[in-house]
């Protein structure tokens, strides 16, 4: 019994990883196999439908992950993916720890000398393919994933260092010096969304964090083809990793000072039972 409920958790973790990127993986293997070419606006599209079946159908009616098979709205209720009537205060929240990273990065930047305001970048495409990691990498590691690994560790602090781990590992890029700490920056802002759904008890501003610095990536550093020193690339790694600090210092303020939270508990195994309770009750 034990290696069964082992095997389930693994596939079900590996079912969190998978979906996020599903549509671009099968664009991508139309294109090797079938010589389709797909545009990468067209493979957001799809990459974006694929996620939202899977999210809002497919784990909360079919495969029943984490909270066996309950209704959609019941769902996305539980794992913090609904409006508040404060939600207007997560969306802000979100803008300003954004506005934390990218101006940690800018500076950075300016600082190399070679730094040149370009918004060449921010394309309708870049903008919808950024909607991707945005909106369904948070629904997938900050809250199905989340759930997931809270349930099996019983911990909070467990659970959260694994989906991190894992969320890291999801972007790996190769092996290398420049792979490893973009990999390792990649889990710092990991700790940034995570710690955003906590305080917040919400994936909302999270989202919004994700989308904003994604989006505005390429416009606040010096363009991968000009050479910087090494002492730059580490400047820009520690302004970046210190804003990241600095955001979440911002969101425990917000949380703590603002109220910017939703009614409805996260990330406790309370909450969770009690939820469960409720439904077997109604049921």
């Amino acid at each position: 019994m034990h290696g069964k409920k082992i095997r389930a958790v693994v596939r079900s973790i590996a079912l969190t990883v998978v979906f996020p990127g599903l549509g671009f993986l099968i664009c991508l293997l139309a294109k090797m196999i079938f010589k389709i070419e797909v545009t990468r606006l067209a493979s957001s599209l799809v990459n974006w439908s694929i996620a939202a079946f899977a999210a809002l159908f497919l784990f909360p009616q079919i495969f029943g992950i984490p909270f066996g098979r309950i209704r959609t709205q019941d769902f996305t209720k539980k794992i913090g993916l609904y409006p508040s009537p404060n939600t207007w205060r997560h969306v802000l929240l979100g803008m300003a720890l954004a506005l934390c990273t990218l101006s940690g990065m800018l500076f950075a930047s300016i600082l190399t000398g070679k730094y040149e305001l370009s918004f060449k970048s921010v394309t309708v495409t870049h903008l919808v393919f950024c909607l991707n990691p945005g909106i369904w990498e948070e629904v997938f590691y900050r809250g199905i994933q989340m759930m997931i690994l809270l349930r099996l560790t019983k911990s909070l602090k467990m659970a959260a260092g694994i989906q991190i781990v894992i969320f890291g590992l999801s972007h790996f890029k190769g092996i290398s010096l420049s792979s490893g700490i973009d990999l390792v920056s990649v889990m710092i802002m990991g700790i940034g969304f995570t710690y955003t759904a906590y305080k917040t008890r919400s994936l909302i501003a999270a989202m919004v964090f994700h989308y904003l610095h994604d989006a505005l990536l390429f416009v606040v550093q010096v363009p991968g083809s000009v050479q910087t020193r090494v002492l730059d690339k580490v400047l820009f790694y520690t302004f970046l990793w210190s804003m990241v600090g600095l955001g979440c210092l911002v969101t425990k303020l917000a949380a703590e000072k603002f109220k910017v939270s939703s009614p409805t508990d996260l990330y406790t195994l309370e909450a969770q039972d009690l939820h469960r309770s409720i439904e077997t009750a109604i049921s």
